[in-house]
């Protein structure tokens, strides 16, 4: 330190000294600030060098990168790639980038490479298209708003009248349908075809046969294990008494998921049932009745508007009526004689008058068991005499048979019916209608076959017949 010189004041020595004193404070000062401007930057790295962004697709975290711009370019890079493989195609991942602090000891940052990969896993494709909703629920999804439209046409015209005199004033479908443009995953696109056939059966599955000779309705259901009434549904434009040879018959039961109603007015032509009318006659037995005038229907011309869903009649409105033919009563006599005892008498009538055309005894080397009448088919044949019936069914070479057990060892068979009219165990009377003559079992001809028993053994009934 300088030291006052001689005859320098002490003053100024003094003021000298606390100027330089004064420079070495400044001086320390600057150094200060210096290190914490330096403090500060390098703070300010290190925070920096501790911040990253964490990439998410729909919430679900994928990863942390170093730099928000880098998973941007990313994701843009795979949007133009994947969309570029198909314009209906559309990406449903929503990217969210967040700023987060890294720990370097716990957190891996993904490069370029491992985020595109990892974000390829995790962005769902879904592809345009328009979702077919039926009271809110979606149904079928197709590609375009015109085959969405058009399906909806097409079920409507499935259950369009087909008959000329129709006139279809109204057609509209009971259901709440909204046509949604949406996007959906790639397998929930149906083709428009599959898409009706599943509206309107309830499934794209196909099942067809095709009808042959001799088949009938009720023969093909048992064949199939379907019910009637389920064929009938699945195939409503069918007559199943007008069945061809070739025709082809939907084998699904449908259960279409749209109700498509219509309304009609339609000129129809109707049959008018007949009236029966029964009259006491003495004229017959208690118990038998002989229909004196056939009935005969009716016809009417009506115009009416009807109501259909899905082609099946649920309302109908008559608007005109004319009756074209008036329908003729049906009169049947009822019989109030007091029958004949239902037990043998021991003695027979025959069965049917007709000429005898074969008797008893040996014929073609063998025996005949009876005589043969020859009767036009459909002729009633009568009981012999009273008694109960003991057999009434098909039998061997007699075709329809009747037997019937007169008591006393005596019995009568009635062969060849077309049609048998008493059931076994039944009580007849002497004269009764039993059959209707026929042509069934081993014949030449229509005719009956009438044999008369004795304890089993057949005898000639000539020698029985007394009236």
């Amino acid at each position: 330190m300088d030291k006052p010189t001689k005859g320098a004041p002490v003053r100024e020595w003094a003021r000298r000294f606390m100027e330089r004193k004064g420079a070495r404070k400044k001086g320390t000062v600057i150094a200060g600030a210096a290190v914490i401007v330096l403090l500060t930057v390098v703070f300010a790295y290190t925070e920096v060098s501790r911040t990253g962004y964490k990439v998410s697709i729909n919430g679900t975290p994928i990863g942390i990168v170093k730099e928000q711009q880098m998973a941007m370019e990313v994701m843009d890079r795979l949007d133009d790639e994947m969309l570029a493989e198909d314009e209906g195609l559309v990406l449903t991942a929503d990217l969210q980038v967040e700023k987060v602090k890294i720990d370097k000891t716990k957190d891996n940052l993904l490069d370029e490479a491992s985020l595109e990969r990892e974000l390829r896993k995790n962005i769902e494709l879904r592809k345009k298209a328009i979702t077919l909703c039926i009271d809110g629920s979606p149904v079928v999804s197709v590609i375009g708003m015109d085959k969405a439209q058009n399906l909806l046409e097409r079920v409507k015209e499935a259950f369009m009248p087909e008959k000329q005199e129709v006139t279809v004033t109204q057609v509209s479908i009971k259901e709440k349908v909204d046509l949604l443009d949406n996007p959906v995953e790639p397998e929930e696109i149906m083709d428009p075809e599959d898409a009706y056939k599943y509206l309107l059966n309830g499934t794209t599955e196909s099942k067809v046969y095709t009808v042959s000779r001799g088949d009938s309705l009720w023969g093909i259901s048992q064949k199939h294990n379907i019910s009637v009434e389920d064929l009938e549904r699945a195939n409503p434009g069918v007559d199943p008494k007008r069945l061809q040879i070739g025709q082809q018959l939907n084998m699904i039961v449908p259960k279409p998921f749209l109700t498509v109603v219509t309304e009609e007015i339609a000129s129809l032509k109707e049959s008018i049932p007949y009236e029966t009318e029964y009259k006491e006659s003495s004229e017959f037995y208690k118990g038998e009745s002989i229909v004196r005038v056939a009935g005969k229907y009716g016809e009417r011309e009506i115009k009416a508007r009807i109501t259909r869903e899905n082609g099946i009649e649920t309302g109908r409105e008559i608007l005109e009526e004319k009756v074209v033919k008036q329908p003729v009563t049906r009169m049947v006599a009822i019989g109030t004689k007091p029958p004949p005892p239902r037990q043998g008498t021991g003695t027979f009538a025959y069965p049917a008058r007709g000429r005898i055309t074969s008797g008893f005894g040996r014929r073609w080397g063998k025996n005949h068991n009876g005589i043969d009448i020859a009767l036009p088919t459909g002729t009633p044949v009568k009981a012999a005499d009273g008694g109960t019936v003991t057999f009434s069914g098909r039998q061997g070479t007699y075709g329809y048979l009747v037997i019937i057990d007169h008591g006393a060892g005596y019995s009568s068979y009635y062969g060849h019916n077309s049609k048998n009219l008493v059931s076994k165990g039944d009580k007849v009377h002497k004269g009764q209608t039993i059959a209707l003559s026929g042509n069934t079992g081993r014949t030449t001809g229509p005719h009956l076959h009438f044999e008369v028993r004795k304890f089993g053994v057949p005898v000639n009934p000539i020698n029985y017949l007394k009236e």
